[in-house]
């Protein structure tokens, strides 16, 4: 621990058990002497560290003899001495005698003797020696020993310096030292030794009352009027600070179109190196808000000529990820995009192409050699921080779409791993579907794996769910979708049947491209991957299988949870749904409805409380009846001869029942229904109860009776 020792340049590194090195030259210093070992050139030797006894010895190899030079700081003498080692050639490994420490021999060549006894002064301190009762000895100028009691480190007082004014007039007291100052006052202290700490703080006193939403006009005039005046010239050194940067922020939100423009003249040359700035980027960031249109292009064209260097840095990334996304019309738009086709896209492309189809439709032979450049171009942009941005999402797009073979097979195997970083933009889940849709079995297993535990927020999302409709329709192993898209999307059905988004992958999962719930324009995107090469399977068995797997938990859900799902207009899609494709016994639903149906009936009226109404009497509860029944008079029509709901209706309903439904006007269009099924025990059963009622019904003048009234004397005669 008492030596310090520095080796200036290596000749070779050899790595072992115990770090060893090759040096040409070295040194041990100690305090403020030390002599220096000079080695010949072709020697070799190794340092080695004893942990047990924490020494340092050097041992050699090769050489014979080596040269060294006591140099004292103190004094211009030098002193050589040359040392030969006693050793056989084309010996390999340390000596066979005991090897003396560094230290050992450097004491021997110097005689025994560091240092000069008449230079007391600059003498090295001996190490501390600890007595027995706790107390510690420490060398004295003269020699003699000092016992001091064990505790803080002394702290040695150099003489102080006087200051520019300091004389012998000076007050008593002394000056508050800093180290005794509160954190507060000692961070105050160290503001005022900077050259700009008056403008900061003025700056900054103005910036407080003038971002404040309660400031008058007229008084936030005028202190903007004084801050341009402040910090014309200075504004780029103020941008860059951290504590300004807010100050420039205001200026720019709360200053006059012509303080602003005054602003932005003095820092247009600057805006790509503020964007990359950690502080400086916000300002750049309250131009594109509030600058005028002449300086948001301004800093559009800024940007050109950069754009992969832009995109690549962590805080640039972001501001032009802002202009990109928020400012940036078509035209600007397409010309960042463009940088990233390439060079021959530059030299082919006419003035007026602005894509790559529009250069493929001039010069086809030129495709694929853009495209591998587009690629090449690419591959830096898939890591973590940078295939988040936008700009990359509408990137890939553009390569995918116009990709094949080869390369596209490339650039799946290279993005498939980072596509959940995509798949929640519009641009990114079409890349994450046209990945789906032309990889391998490989890189579908790939992306499902990377989706775990990620089920519920993607069918959620937006656009991210629209993946999902991409994986069920072409990935062959429904095993490998159901133990791990689909078990994890169970576990959350009662978040996603009140979500727009997650009801939506349900009914996908229930029926399929059915246009009652999918709509067309995602149906046409869809039939884009329905012909491509990995898939084997039959499009139905696949859906088939899905659907097995998880009808068996829907029908439970609707079991438990049958008026919350059948009362709300937007969660009872999915119950109807549920009821109409889900494969299994549906008994236990059929019967939990038809439970829910025969509970009393009290009209509520049209003012009535939505929460109170009955199910025949609710607005979206008799709806759901209605459609229900219809569905049993489909699979009338379409041959079958069990399962329908009316029946199990039917069943639970006390007698007298239907008479009460027929005097409202929805519930009278709900026994319509019941009739329009024509399931014979069906239809016996209501006029056997309404036909008595027949004249009652007559002089209820409201649509749903008189259509009621005109169904039961038709049929009846």
């Amino acid at each position: 621990p008492s030596q310090d020792i520095n080796c200036t340049k290596y000749h070779n590194v050899k790595r072992s058990s115990l770090t060893a090195y090759v040096p040409l030259t070295w040194r041990y210093e100690r305090r403020c002497r030390y002599f220096r070992v000079v080695a010949l050139p072709g020697q070799s030797g190794t340092w080695r560290r004893q942990r047990a006894s924490q020494k340092t010895t050097f041992v050699t190899n090769h050489f014979q003899e080596m040269t060294v030079t006591m140099e004292d700081t103190t004094s211009d003498t030098k002193t050589e001495k040359k040392v030969k080692l006693k050793r056989s050639k084309g010996a390999a490994g340390p000596p066979a005698r005991k090897v003396k420490s560094f230290k050992d021999q450097s004491q021997e060549l110097a005689g025994g003797k560091l240092f000069k006894k008449a230079d007391q002064k600059t003498k090295g301190k001996k190490f501390k020696k600890t007595l027995k009762d706790g107390k510690v000895e420490k060398p004295t100028e003269g020699g003699q020993q000092k016992t001091v009691k064990k505790g803080k480190p002394s702290v040695s007082k150099g003489k102080k310096r006087k200051s520019e004014g300091d004389g012998d007039n000076d007050s008593p007291e002394k000056k508050q030292k800093l180290v005794e100052m509160k954190k507060k006052e000692r961070k105050e202290v160290r503001r005022q030794l900077k050259n700009t700490y008056p403008l900061t703080k003025r700056s900054k006193e103005i910036w407080e009352v003038v971002r404040r939403h309660d400031c008058k006009k007229e008084t936030r005039a005028r202190l903007m009027a004084e801050l341009y005046g402040l910090i014309k010239g200075r504004a780029k050194e103020l941008a860059n600070a951290h504590d300004s940067v807010r100050v420039m922020q205001c200026c720019i939100q709360f200053g006059t179109p012509d303080q602003r423009t005054t602003l932005f003249e003095e820092l247009k040359d600057e805006l790509v190196n503020m964007s990359k700035s950690k502080y400086a980027k916000f300002s750049v960031r309250k131009f594109l808000k509030y600058g005028s249109k002449e300086q948001k292009a301004a800093i559009m064209k800024s940007f050109q000529g950069h754009i992969k260097k832009i995109i690549r840095h962590t805080e640039a990334s972001s501001v032009l990820e802002y202009a990109y996304n928020d400012w940036a019309n078509q035209t600007q738009r397409k010309a960042m995009l463009q940088e990233l086709y390439g060079n021959t896209y530059v030299v082919f492309k006419a003035p007026d192409t602005t894509t790559l189809q529009d250069l493929f439709t001039l010069h086809p032979d030129k495709k694929e050699l853009v495209l591998k450049e587009f690629k090449e171009s690419l591959t830096p942009l898939l890591e973590k921080t940078v295939v988040k941005h936008t700009l990359v999402h509408k990137a890939l797009l553009e390569f995918f779409t116009q990709a094949e073979g080869r390369l596209r097979t490339e650039m799946i195997e290279a993005v498939r791993e980072s596509l959940i970083h995509i798949l929640h933009t519009h641009d990114g889940s079409r890349v994450t579907m046209h990945c789906l849709w032309h990889g391998t079995a490989k890189d579908r297993k790939v992306i499902i794996k990377t989706m775990k535990t990620f089920v519920q927020k993607i069918c959620q999302e937006e656009f991210a769910h629209h993946t999902l409709f991409a994986l069920f329709d072409v990935v062959d192993d429904t095993k490998l979708v159901s133990k791990a898209i689909l078990q994890e999307l169970l576990q959350s059905v009662s978040d996603l049947v009140t979500d727009q988004h997650g009801r939506k992958v349900l009914l996908y999962l229930l029926c399929g491209r059915h246009q009652a719930y999918i709509h067309p324009d995602i149906v046409k995107l869809l039939q884009q991957g329905d012909n491509n090469e990995t898939s084997k399977k039959d499009p139905a068995m696949r859906r088939q299988e899905l659907l097995e797997f998880v009808s068996a938990p829907l029908l439970k859900y609707f079991s438990e949870n049958t008026k919350e799902l059948v009362l709300d207009k937007a969660q009872s899609q999915v119950a109807l749904a549920t009821l109409e494709y889900a494969q299994g016994d549906k008994s236990a639903a059929y019967e939990a409805l038809s439970v829910l149906a025969a509970e009393d009936f009290l009209p509520q009226g049209k003012g009535g409380d939505e929460s109170e109404m009955h199910i025949v009497e609710h607005p979206a509860g008799h709806l759901f009846l209605k459609r229900l029944l219809a569905w049993d008079k489909s699979q009338t029509e379409a041959g079958q001869t069990e399962g329908f709901f009316a029946p199990a209706l039917l069943s639970q309903l006390e007698p007298g029942a239907m008479a009460s439904w027929a005097k409202i006007n929805r519930g009278a269009f709900v026994i319509v229904s019941l009739l329009e099924t024509d399931i014979p025990e069906v239809v016996r059963r209501v006029h056997k109860e309404l036909e008595p009622q027949l004249m009652m019904l007559k002089r209820i003048k409201v649509p749903g009776v008189e259509i009621l009234v005109k169904k039961l004397e038709g049929e009846s005669t």
